[in-house]
């Protein structure tokens, strides 16, 4: 048991309750604490009154409340007092130890404070500043990209209807050259009024690919809009619907292309960081955005002693369902842990097991596992199969501080010990 003061702190935007545990688990104090300096200043009081009181300094224990816990914990841990951040999962759990229904702040920060005597609590990991940083700039990128995905596909519905045949000239119609065309050419019928020269002029320009291929896909162009000025569905709202997505685009394009710099420039400025990125960047499927994502996410892997820690921690380990003599078989992943992290694992295992054109997988050992799931699984799950394995790669790289060497596992085996050799 824990005999020194304890502090509970729930959490909310605008403000949040403090209670203080004596080590007899009586009230010693509470109090609001609005989120600014006079009233952070009046709580820091209250913890050295109990501090002289109790002859130790109290633990703080917090829930990780979307942001808004981030300031609390800064503003405590400065202080030079121990700051618990626990997952709400946990401790919503675990809250509900007393027989009267009650849910309001103050009830919920003594509970908090209860929960620490329980030593079951376990802490939320609290990247350091690079990697905080590190984790924002990642997860801006990829918020941005959806953004441009929607924009995209707004663009193709308008250019569907307004120039059908237009994504046969160019597939991305989000492409820089694309939109280059659409802003000065976003109609068929202006595109027909302009000049050739003009057009071959915007392509040659915006796609740095010579005067040839800007010939070739400029008579493409004028081709389709002449069969869209027929085929197509005109409005007076035509120019001005596409000359809306387009600057959009254009700036959600620039910024995505700054936030992938600033990724860039904190690698090399921070050493350790960058030597993990690179060494996840050997695993063959995992680019460098994939790798600087999945490092973010993971901040410190030395919190992980086991690496199916690490896929709990990433909300790919399965739920269980078991009462009494039913067991349940249909479990589903947990994904109670970081979407960005289980996308960037996805894209890198489609990348490492799938063929593209005539080349092999990128990761043989990983395809023929997968390959063998399928025969019995559905492809999601042997695909989500695949990303728990990717997992255990991850771990054992960023563990042991050396590049990914490819191994079947009869030669894993070997080198073991577990198989002896020929």
């Amino acid at each position: 048991m824990n005999f020194g003061p304890v502090v509970g702190i729930d959490v909310s935007k605008r403000f949040s309750d403090m209670c203080i545990l004596s080590p007899d688990n009586q009230i010693f104090a509470q109090t609001k604490i609005y989120h600014d300096s006079t009233s952070m200043k009046r709580a820091e009081a209250l913890l050295k009154k109990a501090t002289e009181a109790f002859g130790g300094r109290p633990a703080v224990v917090m829930e990780a409340t979307s942001h808004y816990h981030l300031i609390l914990f800064q503003f405590f841990s400065d202080c030079g007092y121990d700051v618990l951040v626990v997952n709400p999962l946990q401790s919503s759990s675990m809250k509900d130890f007393s027989i009267r229904k009650r849910k309001t702040d103050k009830v919920d920060a003594l509970k908090l404070a209860m929960l620490y005597r329980t030593k079951t609590l376990r802490p939320s990991q609290i990247p350091q500043s690079a990697i905080r940083a590190l984790r924002l700039l990642c997860r801006e990128r990829v918020e941005l990209l959806n953004d441009v995905t929607r924009y995209k596909n707004r663009l193709t519905a308008f250019l569907d209807q307004i120039f059908p045949g237009y994504d046969k000239v160019f597939s991305d119609v989000g492409s820089i050259t694309s939109r280059a065309v659409l802003s000065h050419f976003p109609t068929p019928a202006i595109l027909l009024a302009s000049d050739e020269y003009e057009l071959v002029e915007v392509i040659a320009t915006a796609s740095k690919s010579g005067y040839k291929f800007a010939k070739k896909k400029a008579e493409a162009l004028i081709k389709t809009a002449e069969t869209a000025k027929v085929l197509g569905i005109h409005t007076c709202a035509d120019e001005s619907m596409i000359l809306s997505v387009i600057p959009m685009l254009n700036t959600l394009s620039d910024r995505v292309a700054y936030l992938e710099q600033s990724i860039e420039n904190l690698l090399a400025q921070v050493k350790t960081i960058r030597k993990n990125v690179e060494l996840l960047q050997t695993i063959p499927g995992v680019g460098p955005h994939s790798a600087s994502l999945i490092m973010a996410e993971i901040g410190d892997v030395s919190l992980f002693k086991k690496p199916k820690q690490l896929a709990a921690y990433f909300g790919l380990d399965p739920s269980e369902r078991q009462s009494g003599t039913f067991r349940g078989t249909k479990n589903k992943l947990s994904k109670r842990g970081s979407p960005y992290a289980r996308a960037a694992l996805h894209m890198a295992v489609v990348n490492a097991v799938f063929k593209h054109a005539n080349a092999p997988a990128a990761n043989p050992v990983l395809s023929s596992y997968y390959e063998k799931k399928c025969k019995t699984k559905p492809a999601k799950v042997a695909l989500a199969a695949s990303m728990h394995k990717l997992i255990f790669i991850i771990f054992a790289v960023l563990r042991d501080q050396k590049p990914f060497e490819l191994r079947t596992p009869e030669q894993h085996a070997r080198e073991q010990g577990f198989i002896k050799a020929a």
